[in-house]
C-alpha cells in the first residue's frame, strides 16, 4: 500500500492538478453552452460513440471499432458545420468577457442589479399606465423551445425597450418576453407560453396569468406579470402566484433570486418560509378583480 501511494504521488504534480481543473472548467462551460440546444442531443450521441470505441476494441469487434473511429473523425467536421451558430455564440461570449463577469462575482452582481433596476422601472411605469406585460427570467432550465416561438432580439436590457415592446397595438405586445439576467439580454419577444393545465384553476384568471403559471410549472423561471385591467404586479414561481408587488419589493425578490443566493442551490430558492403569505393568491379558489384575456 505504501508503494502504491509513493507511485501515485510520483505521477501527479501541481501542474497536473492545475491542468485537470482547467480541463474540467472547459468541459463544464461547453456543457452549459450546449444545454437546451440541438447540440445537446448530438453531444449525448457523441459521448455514446466515444464509449463504444474502447468497448468494441475490448470485445474484439475490429470492423465496428474501425467504423466508429471514422465516425468520430468526421463528426468533428460535421459538428463545426451544423452547429456553427452555437459555436459563434460561444466565441461571442468570450469576446464580450461574459465568462469574466461570472468569475468575478462583484462585476456580475453589479451588472445584474443594474438590469433589475431597468426592468423594475419599466414594470412600475407599465403598471401605472395599465399596460399588460409578461416577462420570463430563466434560472437554470433552458427555454430554447419557447424562444423559437418568438422574435429573436438579443438586445441589451433597458426600460425603453421593454415599454416599447408591450405598448398596445405593437406587433409583439401580446406575447411573452424572455430575459436572460445572467447575460443582461432581452433574448426574444412575442413568445407563446404553455398554459397551465390545472382543471380547477380560478376562472377569474386570464390568459396572461395562466401562461405565467404554466411556464413556472414547467421550468425554474421567475415570471413577472402586469395586469392590463388593474395594473397589479404579480410573480409566478413553481406554480405559485403572488400578487401586489411594489417596485422595491420586486427589486428585492429578483436580487434574491439572481444575486444573493448560490446558483448551485437555485432549486431550493422558493422554500416555504420565503413566501410572503399576504401575497399568495389561491389559483383554485376566490375571485380577483381583473380579467386578462391577452397573453
Amino acid at each position: 500500500m505504501e508503494n502504491f501511494f509513493i507511485t501515485l504521488k510520483s505521477q501527479f504534480s501541481f501542474s497536473n492538478i492545475i491542468e485537470i481543473l482547467v480541463i474540467t472548467f472547459l468541459i463544464y462551460k461547453i456543457l452549459m453552452w450546449i444545454r437546451g440546444t440541438q447540440a445537446e442531443q448530438v453531444g449525448k450521441g457523441l459521448i455514446m460513440v466515444l464509449f463504444l470505441i474502447p468497448f468494441s476494441s475490448w470485445l474484439g469487434f475490429t470492423t465496428l471499432n474501425y467504423i466508429l473511429n471514422i465516425v468520430v473523425t468526421w463528426a468533428v467536421i460535421l459538428i463545426v458545420v451544423v452547429f456553427q451558430p452555437e459555436l459563434r455564440s460561444a466565441l461571442e461570449q468570450l469576446g464580450n468577457n461574459k465568462l469574466f463577469d461570472r468569475m468575478f462575482k462583484s462585476s456580475g452582481e453589479r451588472k445584474i442589479y443594474n438590469s433589475v433596476q431597468e426592468i423594475v422601472k419599466a414594470t412600475v411605469e407599465m403598471s401605472d399606465e395599465r399596460i399588460g406585460a409578461l416577462m420570463v427570467f430563466p434560472v437554470n432550465t433552458g427555454l430554447k423551445d419557447i424562444e423559437s416561438t418568438g422574435i429573436k432580439l438579443n438586445a441589451d436590457i433597458s426600460t425603453e425597450l421593454l415599454e416599447n415592446i408591450f405598448t398596445p397595438n405593437r406587433p409583439l405586445h401580446d406575447g411573452a418576453v424572455i430575459i436572460d439576467l445572467w447575460s443582461g439580454k432581452v433574448k426574444t419577444a412575442g413568445c407563446l407560453l404553455p398554459l397551465t393545465d390545472r382543471k380547477t384553476l380560478n376562472s377569474s384568471l386570464g390568459t396572461r396569468h395562466r401562461a405565467g403559471i404554466g411556464i413556472s410549472e414547467k421550468s425554474d423561471a421567475v415570471v413577472l406579470i402586469v395586469s392590463e385591467e388593474t395594473g397589479i404586479i404579480s410573480v409566478a414561481e413553481k406554480g405559485v402566484l403572488r400578487r401586489g408587488f411594489s417596485g422595491d419589493e420586486l427589486i428585492e425578490l429578483l436580487s434574491e433570486r439572481f444575486i444573493d443566493i448560490d446558483k448551485d442551490n437555485d432549486d431550493d430558492a422558493l422554500e416555504e418560509e420565503d413566501i410572503d403569505d399576504t401575497k399568495v393568491f389561491d389559483v383554485t379558489e376566490g375571485e380577483i378583480d381583473d380579467e386578462d384575456n391577452d397573453q
